[in-house]
């Protein structure tokens, strides 16, 4: 009983811990879907043409790119603008005529030295692939690109502004213009804080640029290639001295030439004075010494 009670508590912490992980994970997504999801901005346009020219239109503006950069790096916004209804042609278009979006951005930089220059209404244009369009044919805008580099660290904002939808010549065409759509921003308190909302903000920090940057070359050191030197053998010349004996020798035979220095074997004649000379002069002086005795000793036996 213990074991099945201790069993179920288990598995029921195991279900709650599994279904807060599911709430704290599948909240996230939903929340990052809706901040993410386009901003509504009110607009006053015109229709060319229209019975009533001008009136207010609602826009959903996406801006996005990234919300963190570095300095002496490029830095690339997108925008897109995308109606709440449907912006149709107003005429037949042909296809010498390719559909333009010309905006206006408005881009300020905080502080001063983030931009060259710190703030200004900037034109952007995006133009899609020219293609023939029926009268009242849904129009689908193109994506506008704007490019900033800063060269100090802060933040840079972006937020739409005015824009006007038209139809131009592609290149090398002579056609006339066709407005289909211009928009300024409401100048009003809740249009500007749309707007604002709407705003793409970045912020510049200190790195290494990762964009726009080409790698330096890394200097090598060549390597030398070892040269193999082949030893070259010393000659070494050997030289054996065989002794040969005389089949005959003569012990009578007197030896040619004397060595030199000292010989083991004796020198004869030629090494010094000769030994028996000296061995007489000894003998004759201990027999000299010996008669002199006797002489002194008879001499003394006669005085006493």
């Amino acid at each position: 009983m213990l074991k099945s009670k201790t069993r179920l508590r288990v598995a029921v912490k195991t279900a709650v811990i599994a279904a807060a992980g599911a709430v704290i994970f599948g909240a996230f997504p939903a929340l990052a879907s809706i901040y993410a999801s386009p901003n509504p901005v009110a607009y006053s346009c015109t229709v060319p043409g229209a019975v009533t020219p001008s009136a207010t239109y609602t826009f959903n503006m996406d801006l996005t790119g990234p919300t963190a950069a570095v300095t002496n790096s490029p830095v690339v916004a997108t925008w897109k603008v995308a109606p709440t209804g449907s912006v149709v042609a107003p005429t037949a278009i042909p296809a010498a005529l390719s559909l333009i979006l010309d905006a206006d951005v408005q881009i300020d930089a905080t502080p001063a030295g983030v931009l060259a220059v710190p703030s200004e209404l900037r034109p952007v244009a995006a133009t899609a692939p020219a293609a023939a369009m029926t009268s009242g044919q849904p129009i689908t805008l193109p994506t506008l690109m704007v490019t900033v580099t800063p060269s100090a660290t802060g933040v840079v904002a972006f937020k739409p502004d005015s824009f006007t939808l038209l139809f131009g010549p592609a290149a090398g065409a002579t056609s006339a213009d066709v407005e289909v759509l211009v928009c300024n921003l409401l100048a009003d308190t809740q249009a500007s804080a749309q707007a604002s909302t709407a705003a793409l903000r970045v912020t510049v920090g200190t790195g290494t640029p990762s964009q726009s940057t080409s790698p330096s070359p890394t200097p090598t050191t060549p390597t030398p290639t070892p040269t193999v030197t082949t030893p070259r053998p010393t000659p070494t010349l050997t030289v054996t001295r065989t002794r040969t004996s005389d089949p005959d020798p003569d012990p009578n035979e007197q030896i040619d030439e004397t060595p030199k220095g000292a010989a083991s074997t004796g020198g004869g004649g030629d090494s010094g004075p000769d030994a028996r000379m000296i061995m007489l002069s000894g003998v004759l002086m201990v027999g000299i010494a010996g008669i002199g005795g006797l002489v002194l000793r008879r001499r003394t036996a006669g005085r006493g």
